[in-house]
């Protein structure tokens, strides 16, 4: 990789929307694991609302200061997310109705978060 793209690969992912997208979905994944082996108080399973709710408010302040080429990384991503998480809902529910699997009613969010992680990556790499 030539060294004037190494900087603005980092910054990519020091990038406040980010950030907050891997806190949420990190606090997720350890309030759900700790869930299966430990008694959490249920006020627990909000905790990941708070950097969630951070992310929209980041996603929402970059899309506004982006170029155009940001803005397409962005939309891109957040495109690959939808489908991705809309196949997998018609799946969830298929099994649902099939009597196979009945998914809770936050199956979807730790997914989506991943979704767009692994898009946003894509998207950049794409676009580098």
């Amino acid at each position: 990789m030539p060294k004037t793209l190494l900087p603005t690969w980092r910054s990519r992912f020091t990038r406040p929307v980010f950030l907050w997208a891997v806190c949420a979905l990190l606090i997720d994944f350890a309030i759900q694991s700790l869930g299966k082996t430990r008694l959490l108080p249920s006020w627990l399973a909000l905790l990941p609302v708070i950097p969630a709710i951070f992310f929209v408010v980041a996603l929402f302040r970059a899309v506004q200061r982006m170029d155009e080429l940001q803005k397409r990384i962005c939309l891109e991503s957040v495109f690959i997310t939808f489908m991705f998480t809309l196949v997998l809902a018609f799946v969830v529910a298929g099994l649902d109705q099939a009597g196979i699997y009945h998914a809770k009613s936050d199956a979807l969010g730790t997914p989506m978060m991943f979704f767009w992680a692994c898009a946003y990556i894509v998207s950049v790499w794409r676009y580098r």
